[in-house]
């Protein structure tokens, strides 16, 4: 398993990575801490033999060599006398930058090198939090990126599947391939549920190392990033919140009643709220309303990229599922397969669907998640009729299990789910 994790995350790999697919803009990376992000490039750049073209902005040595060579990053690398000149994407080299975004005036020394070597290099660009959150103030690297975010583990990336993009089922297709998962894509998701879908924990392989890198990973974020990123000094009540998050996953979240039992300002915790979903602790789904009469308007849902923190295994399973689909849908819309969105969809007399993928606000799939259950619930076809959804899932724990149940509506175990998605 640990040998698989060295080739983790196929779908950004083979895409987020891939120059033909850019165009010629740079890839900007980023996500969770301690997600992979700089294993997965390094190991790009080794099998292409280019390992020297990595550049880590942490390093004082090379701030000291920057300051004195601007353009270090080219001295061993045999480019032509003209920039302007354009190498087929076959002879271009690589330049990784990791962390740039500390660097003092990070947007404008990258412009430069883009501007001035964007038909010779291919820039890849790694950051957390801090890059994904710099990056939106300013415009001056507008239409030269393209921004991927690197998610969680899934069974795909722990196997030997290959991930072909135009292959990859999505929701404007109409045919779904409903492939039976073998033994080794059935018991990397048995894994990944039982610990979480980060590469440090799953190739550990144990519930003891998870707790105690749980607990540093929890730490680590609510003190040094938030701290960077965020004026909030409140940091034991900020880290209380994110506890009480974990009994309200799946629920619609009232910031009223929570700022009740923190005892703090409602716009503490909505300044809270944002600053966990920065540092990629939380992700929020607001709820789906256009064509629906009484819906819930307000309340968003709020899930955690680890569901290894929820020990309620309803709770964790739904997270789980949000965590995937979330995934699915930056997968579709990074590969300019439309304009996606997950959501959920809920009404003030208490119907609800756990999720709903939208394309440009047109509903197309309903996820309902249920455990053991394997009589379709009333709510999933009220929905799929209500909102003219061609397609309705209800997945459920139990390995392999498939059924149709009416035209566009199945039950299915979430081995055989996982699989459809990318």
């Amino acid at each position: 398993m640990q040998n698989r994790l060295m080739n983790i995350n196929h779908s950004l790999r083979q895409w987020a990575l891939n120059q033909k697919f850019l165009h010629g803009r740079m890839s900007f990376i980023c996500g969770p801490r301690q997600i992979g992000k700089t294993t997965l490039v390094r190991n790009h750049l080794k099998i292409i033999n280019q390992s020297k073209n990595y550049h880590n902005w942490d390093s004082l040595s090379l701030r000291q060599e920057f300051s004195s060579d601007s353009f270090f990053f080219i001295e061993n690398l045999s480019l032509p006398l003209s920039p302007e000149k354009k190498l087929p994407a076959k002879d271009r080299h690589w330049v990784v930058f990791d962390e740039i975004h500390k660097y003092p005036g990070w947007k404008n020394i990258l412009k430069g090198y883009y501007d001035e070597w964007k038909n010779s290099l291919i820039f890849t660009v790694i950051g957390s939090a801090r890059l994904d959150y710099f990056r939106q103030s300013g415009d001056s690297l507008v239409g030269r990126y393209f921004l991927f975010k690197m998610n969680p583990l899934h069974p795909h990336d722990l196997t030997d599947f290959v991930l072909d993009r135009d292959s990859v089922w999505h929701p404007k297709e109409a045919v779904i391939p409903f492939p039976e998962p073998d033994k080794a894509f059935q018991e990397a998701a048995v894994m990944l549920f039982g610990l979480n879908g980060f590469p440090e924990p799953v190739s550990v392989g144990t519930k003891e190392f998870y707790e105690r890198w749980k607990n540093d990973h929890i730490s680590l974020i609510t003190t040094e990033d938030i701290r960077d990123l965020s004026q909030i000094t409140q940091i034991q009540k900020l880290q209380t919140l994110l506890f009480l998050l974990t009994e309200r996953v799946g629920s619609p979240l009232s910031l009223n009643k929570l700022k009740n039992t923190l005892g703090c300002a409602h716009a503490s915790v909505k300044n809270w709220l944002e600053a966990l979903k920065r540092v990629y602790l939380v992700f929020d789904l607001a709820p789906y309303s256009t064509r629906l009469k009484r819906s819930v308007l307000k309340e968003h849902k709020y899930y955690f990229w680890d569901w290894g923190l929820l020990e309620d295994p309803g709770k964790r399973f739904e997270n789980f599922t949000a965590v995937h689909l979330q995934r699915a849908v930056s997968a579709w819309n990074e590969w300019g397969k439309g304009n996606y969105q997950l959501m959920y969809v809920k009404t003030k007399d208490g119907r609800e669907v756990d999720f709903v993928i939208t394309e440009k606000d047109k509903p197309y799939l309903l996820v309902e998640c249920k455990i053991n259950e394997k009589q379709l619930v009333r709510t999933l076809p009220y929905f799929k009729e209500k909102l003219k959804a061609p397609i309705a899932f209800q997945v459920i724990q139990e390995p392999g299990f498939l059924k149709q149940v009416d035209r566009g509506t199945f039950i299915m175990g979430k081995d055989r789910f996982l699989q459809i998605l990318p």
